[in-house]
Order: C-alpha cells, then sequence, then structure tokens
C-alpha cells in the first residue's frame, strides 16, 4: 500500500529523446537594456529608466539612461516601459535522469528560470559536472544546475539510482564518494533509519557539504533542524508533527503504510487526516517555527505539486493546454494517480491543502526562510511555467510579490552560497537576467509576462523564447 502513503512520493519518470538540436545564442560583445526599471530583489524600491550594461557576461553599470559609455558594437535594446528582475531559480526540480536536460532545459529557459537545484535523477555526478561545463560555456541552451546525484535511502532503496545506507560505515562510505564525485549537497530521503540519517548527518558535517531533503519517521522537524538538515521539502513530517496526537498518528500511519487491503488503507488516511486537521497545537506550531528561524532551516513547501496532488481528480487538470510539453508516457503516468476518485477523500485532501497553505502563512511570520520549487516533473507541474504559479500560491500564503520574488532570486542564491555572483540585478553579478512586460511587484502573476531573457550576457528576445516553446511541443492528435 505504499502507493497510498500519506508522505508525497516524488517521482521520477525517464522517455526516450524528442528534443531535437538546440539553438545556440551567439555572444555580443556588449548588451545594453535602456530605459528599463530595476527591481534588483534586494530590497530597494524600483529604479526607473535605467540602462544596464552588460560585458563578458556580467552586469558592468546601471546607470540612468543617457549617462552610460558604451562600444560601438554594442547590442542596444529599448526596454521602455519593461521591468527587469533576475533570473529565478527553481529551488526543487528532478531534471537530471536519462534525455530530461534535452526536454526541460528550453523550457526552464523560455519561462525565465536560469538556476535550478536538481535533487536526484539517474545521471551520474560525472556526467552533471559536464552539463554544467556545457552550459557555462555556452555549448548547451540551460540553466545554472546545482545537484545532488544519487539520492540517500534506507537499506530497501526506493529509486533504482539510490545509494543505500544502512549504517555509520555506509554512511562514510556513500557521502565520501558524493564529495569526490563532484555533487553540491546530499539528499536524504524518508526511507533511511534514524541511525542511518544520523550517521549521515555526522559525516555531511565532517565534509563540511550539506544535506536536505524529506525526514525518517524517526526524526521530527525539530531535531532535524538541530541536527543540521539546511532545508525541508515538501512541508515533509510538519503536519503530523503539529498534531496534538503525533504519536498516535505515526502508529497509524505505519500501520496504513503495511495493510493490504486497500479500503482499509483508505479508511485510515482518512482518520490520519481528519486527525491532523481536528488536533493541530498553536503552541507546538510556534515552538517548531521558533527552531526553524533559529537554526536557519530552510523550507521548500512546494505548494504547486501539494496541490495537484490534492486535485488529482480534477478534470482540469487533463485539459491544460501545457501538456502539450510532455511525453506520452510521463502523461500516462501523471493520469494514472490517484487512484479511483473518493469524493470523502478528495474533499479532506482540499481541506489539508488548505492547511498547508496556512502552514507557510505561519512560518512566514515567524520569520522562517523559504526557497520556491516545484517539483517537476511530478503530476501537473511544468518545467519552467510552474515556478510562477509557486510564486502566486506563495503570496497567497502571506509574502508580499517582493518577497516570493525573492524567494527565486537572492534567497535562492544566498541558500547556495553564491549570492556574490547571481539572484539579484547588481554591478558585478552574472547577467541572469528576466525582461518583463509589467511589474512583478503590483502582481505577482506579471513574472509570466516574459519579453526577453539574458542568459550569461546572451539576450533571447521574445521571438527565440517562442521558438524554443514551438521547438519542445509535441503533436498529438485531437479528439
Amino acid at each position: 500500500m505504499k502507493a497510498l502513503s500519506l508522505p508525497l512520493i516524488c517521482l521520477l519518470v525517464c522517455w526516450p529523446l524528442w528534443a531535437q538540436s538546440q539553438p545556440i545564442p551567439r555572444k555580443p560583445t556588449s548588451l545594453l537594456l535602456a530605459h528599463v526599471t530595476v527591481i534588483d530583489s534586494t530590497g530597494s524600491a524600483a529604479r526607473p529608466d535605467m540602462s544596464v550594461l552588460i560585458e563578458g557576461g556580467k552586469i558592468k553599470s546601471i546607470s540612468p539612461t543617457g549617462r552610460n559609455n558604451h562600444d560601438d558594437d554594442t547590442l542596444i535594446v529599448d526596454a521602455r516601459g519593461k521591468f527587469l528582475i533576475a533570473g529565478l531559480w527553481d529551488m526543487h526540480v528532478h531534471a537530471l535522469s536519462k534525455d530530461e536536460p534535452d526536454r526541460f532545459f528550453p523550457l526552464f529557459i523560455a519561462n525565465g528560470v536560469t538556476g535550478i537545484r536538481d535533487m536526484g535523477g539517474d545521471i551520474p555526478l560525472p556526467q552533471i559536472v559536464q552539463l554544467k561545463k556545457e552550459v557555462y560555456t555556452g555549448s548547451r541552451l540551460g540553466p545554472e544546475i546545482f545537484a545532488a546525484g544519487p539520492i540517500l535511502e534506507g537499506e530497501h532503496p526506493f529509486w533504482r539510482f539510490a545509494i543505500p545506507v544502512k549504517n555509520a560505515d555506509d554512511a562514510q562510505r556513500a557521502v565520501t564518494q558524493l564529495v569526490k564525485e563532484g555533487a553540491d549537497f546530499l539528499k536524504v530521503y524518508n526511507t533511511l533509519s534514524r541511525s542511518a540519517y544520523l550517521a549521515i548527518a555526522s559525516q555531511a558535517k565532517q565534509d563540511r557539504i550539506s544535506f536536505v531533503g524529506h525526514i525518517p519517521d524517526g526524526v521530527t522537524p525539530a531535531e532535524a533542524a538541530v541536527i543540521g538538515q539546511k532545508s525541508i521539502e515538501h512541508l515533509w513530517g510538519i503536519p503530523i508533527y503539529l498534531s496534538s496526537e503525533s504519536a498516535k498518528l505515526q502508529n497509524m500511519a505505519a500501520q496504513a503504510n503495511d495493510e493490504e487491503d486497500p479500503k482499509v488503507a483508505r479508511d485510515l488516511y482518512y482518520k490520519i487526516n481528519e486527525t491532523i486537521l481536528a488536533t493541530q497545537d498553536s503552541k507546538k506550531a510556534s515552538g517548531l517555527y521558533e527552531v526553524f528561524a533559529r537554526n536557519h532551516t530552510w523550507q521548500t513547501p512546494t505548494l504547486v505539486v501539494l496541490r495537484s496532488y490534492a486535485a488529482i481528480h480534477d478534470p482540469a487538470l487533463r485539459k491544460d493546454s501545457r501538456i502539450a510539453y510532455i511525453p506520452d508516457n510521463l502523461l500516462s503516468f501523471w493520469n494514472s494517480m490517484g487512484g479511483q476518485p473518493d469524493r470523502r477523500n478528495d474533499e479532506i485532501q482540499a481541506r489539508l491543502f488548505k492547511s498547508d497553505i496556512a502552514i507557510v502563512k505561519a512560518m512566514h511570520g515567524a520569520k522562517v526562510p523559504l526557497l520556491a520549487g516545484t517539483d517537476t516533473p511530478n503530476p501537473y507541474t511544468y518545467p519552467g511555467f510552474s515556478l510562477h504559479e509557486e510564486l502566486e500560491l506563495l503570496v497567497s500564503a502571506g509574502l508580499s510579490p517582493l518577497e516570493a520574488l525573492q524567494s527565486a532570486t537572492i534567497r535562492a542564491a544566498q541558500f547556495l552560497g553564491v549570492d556574490e555572483l547571481f539572484g539579484s540585478v547588481e554591478e558585478g553579478k552574472v547577467a541572469n537576467l528576466v525582461l518583463l512586460d509589467s511589474n512583478p511587484l503590483e502582481d505577482i502573476r506579471n513574472t509570466k509576462e516574459i519579453r526577453g531573457v539574458v542568459l550569461r550576457g546572451n539576450f533571447l528576445d521574445k521571438a527565440k523564447l517562442d521558438e524554443l516553446l514551438v521547438h519542445q511541443r509535441l503533436s498529438r492528435p485531437q479528439n
């Protein structure tokens, strides 16, 4: 009955190669974006009628239009009436399994996503290192990549590419191997035993590499924060922990996971969910969020995928025009999720999602640091596209449009430790930028109104971005 288990299972799917050769932009000597309003992500007020001069792939100067010097061969873009933001980061993706870079990377770029944190896939780390080099040199069109490589799991891994960790010796070998092969961080999974998790945390500290991900059943969210887990994904384990009957719920969840009769399991899960909603302890929540804030334990709630799972039987999901970008085998998998519709279960899933929004709102109020991530390609989360939906959901959870934007720009760069290079529109930063038709500070949905993308100094205009999208669409017979 694992397929019906309470925790969200993040699914990765591989498919045959569909993409054709990708157009690689030529590097201009320099680029000038003139008459643009700069929203730099630092919290400073928007600056209208500025000129941003880019040379060598970096921002050389930002000055009032007309006060800058540039070479005669500079490419000048009249950005009058436009808004310039830093390139966006999707901080929870699975885009590094076989053939996924060819399918996903153009979609990220066309949607202004110029950086990703990949949380596990089947491409070996040495190949990921090569992908990074290709993106850096411009031989491959794609986002900046920070990647975990194989997931660290328990004795019986869920994923075929995972590394099983049963004890301290396994933890030492696995962490050392991943560091040697170039992992940017470690991804831990909920299948780990408590002892294996603690051993990984200890070895990670010794090897000075961060670990992120899910939380095993034998570890509480508060413990994970104190132990040093840098980020928790999908609000993992938090709703149960916040219940005044959390111990009882853990036992019920274990029973439901082991139950062979689908009807009995479904009834157990319903009771679990009812209890979660009926027994939320506000004092316990305040204490947990204080621990998160004090230990700077980041949260990547991935609200967009939680919403998809909560509404998995909604026919509207299957009518989304963006399905044209999804290969048939992945689409078949999406359509198979959720089992038979159950009005009672669907109703409580909707209530649970509202509770998730409330949890994020309370976390934000307690100054818990938040990141924007989607968990694409889980069901009905679209590479690139869905990050904009995540920003909308974060605003619905109480973030201001600026704070939501920062969760996908400067906060992402700070989390990754690369804010000297990325995450804001400032002199000296790498020129990964997005040019918008409308002001995202007035309405966060305006991040979708993309007029152009600057990728390491290369300007991709609206026509080029549209070309990328057309190139990735799959032809299907009309019903």
